[in-house]
């Protein structure tokens, strides 16, 4: 049976020794540094004490490097002898039953986290979606206020319309009135206008025939007037006394132009 007394150390033999210090517990019975003891770690300082907590050498005190600042040299120095066959067997049986049990605690709490990760993700979505659907409901608002507001605008708009369609109404049958007196009265005057035209041409027509006979008759007074100078000719052929005749018959020719 192991004691825990510290006069039970004993120098151990190199067998006693690893340069791997395995996990440890905290004890009060076994703790702090071993003045008390000639071990030295490989620094050459005084071993701190410990005891293991790690498969069959659970329990086992032992000595290892106290230092607290900066790596440790692993150093190991059992002080208690490898526990019997029996409690070895036991207490690897525990450890891997205690193993077993993180393994299976481990997988439960990757398959928590996975639900919890999965649960997360549709809070992380539903909160997206309430996020858009908040922004889709302060839209549709603001959308139906705008669409109220424009309705309000519009039917004041259509009331304006109808009263000036009821006064356009009102000057429409003022200004029928004022346009069929306007259009009698042009009707009237377009009649005059027509008379007076028929008049004018009326008496265009008697112009044209007056110039007519005015122009057949000048062509004929330049006809006598051709045959006289004719006749004149013959006569300043034959005799000159018959100039002085000439000159009145082409004054009276002169009066004729």
């Amino acid at each position: 049976m192991v004691s825990w007394s510290e006069g039970s150390y004993s120098s151990s033999s190199d067998s006693d020794i690893s340069s791997r210090a395995p996990p440890s517990i905290l004890c009060v019975e076994w703790t702090g540094l071993a003045t008390d003891l000639s071990a030295r770690c490989e620094h050459q300082a005084i071993c701190e004490k410990y005891v293991a907590f790690q498969s069959v050498d659970s329990g086992r005190r032992f000595l290892g490097c106290a230092q607290k600042e900066g790596p440790k040299c692993g150093y190991v120095e059992w002080v208690d002898p490898e526990w019997p066959p029996q409690l070895k067997t036991t207490l690897g049986r525990m450890w891997d039953m205690y193993e077993d049990e993180n393994k299976t605690r481990l997988s439960d709490n990757l398959a928590n986290a996975e639900g919890i990760f999965k649960v997360l993700k549709e809070k992380e979505k539903m909160e997206k979606d309430l996020r858009f659907f908040k922004l889709d409901f302060a839209k549709m608002v603001a959308d139906k206020e705008q669409a109220l507001a424009q309705l309000g605008n519009t039917q004041i708009a259509l009331s304006d319309l109808k009263e000036e369609l009821e006064k356009k109404k009102i000057s429409d049958k003022s200004a029928i009135n004022i346009h069929q007196v306007f259009r009698a009265k042009a009707e009237k005057e377009l009649e005059l206008i027509k008379q007076e035209l028929e008049l004018m041409n009326q008496e265009r027509g008697k112009t044209m025939k007056e110039r007519d006979e005015v122009m057949q008759e000048r062509d004929e007074l330049k006809k006598e007037k051709k045959k006289l100078e004719y006749m004149i000719g013959d006569l300043f052929k034959h005799k000159e006394e018959t100039k002085s005749k000439i000159r009145k018959v082409r004054e009276i020719l002169d009066e004729f132009e």
